[in-house]
């Protein structure tokens, strides 16, 4: 009787980690959306009872979270390949946010899991966690995603690049604050769009252009000394 126990209650867990599930809600995302992915499927697919995946995570809304952060290793590569081609800290500034955009609006609800709908703390310490597990995924990190890592506020992380032109007299304080609020909310009312009615895959190179050049803008108007900078995209 105790060794049959045993053996349900092994059947019943199957030794699974958190890493696991995690990786699983990610393929499952992968090949049809996260609408897809529950907890009793997972548990059906992993061979598992419902109950083991409860141990690890509160709700399918953290497993989600989770499996959604691999989804930024997009990031990283699109930032590692435009980093090649910036020349000043104001090309770095506007086409960060290019990339930013880029991989936001062809992941909207991914994106919008991310760094909206949970609190910014949670972020910063999910994103160790998940790196932790998943080392793999940061083998190739860019300096600028890692500085993200280290800070959980959406402004925050925007004002860490603001910092930089004003470490390089390219703006004043004053009016980096002014570029880093300007900037954010503008990249919230183009994203709330996208997420909110949704958009062609041919639609985003143009929807990205329009929300970069808009950014260009607002730099050129607020910026002390460009050092050369005639414009992002020109």
């Amino acid at each position: 009787m105790e060794e049959q126990k045993q053996s349900t209650s092994s059947n019943y867990f199957k030794g699974l980690s958190r890493r696991d599930y995690i990786q699983k809600a990610h393929e499952i995302i992968q090949q049809e959306g996260i609408q897809a992915v529950s907890i009793r499927r997972i548990a059906k697919e992993m061979g598992c009872s419902s109950a083991s995946l409860y141990r690890y995570f509160d709700n399918v809304s953290e497993l989600l979270y989770y499996a959604e952060l691999r989804i930024l290793t997009g990031y990283i590569d699109r930032l590692n390949e435009a980093e090649k081609s910036w020349k000043n800290m104001w090309q770095v500034y506007v086409g960060v946010w290019d990339c930013y955009a880029t991989e936001a609006f062809h992941n909207p609800e991914a994106y919008n899991l991310l760094f909206f709908e949970y609190n910014n703390v949670k972020l910063k310490e999910a994103m160790r966690e998940y790196y932790e597990m998943f080392p793999e995924d940061i083998v190739n990190v860019n300096r600028f995603f890692y500085n993200m890592l280290q800070t959980p506020s959406f402004l925050a992380r925007d004002f860490e690049m603001c910092k930089r032109c004003i470490n390089v007299g390219g703006i004043t304080y004053d009016n980096a604050v002014k570029l880093n609020r300007m900037a954010c909310m503008l990249f919230e009312g183009y994203f709330k769009d996208v997420y909110e009615n949704g958009i062609g895959e041919e639609q985003i190179p143009e929807r990205v252009k329009l929300m970069v050049d808009d950014v260009d803008t607002i730099v050129m108007a607020l910026a002390n000394n460009l050092k050369g900078y005639k414009g992002y995209r020109k």
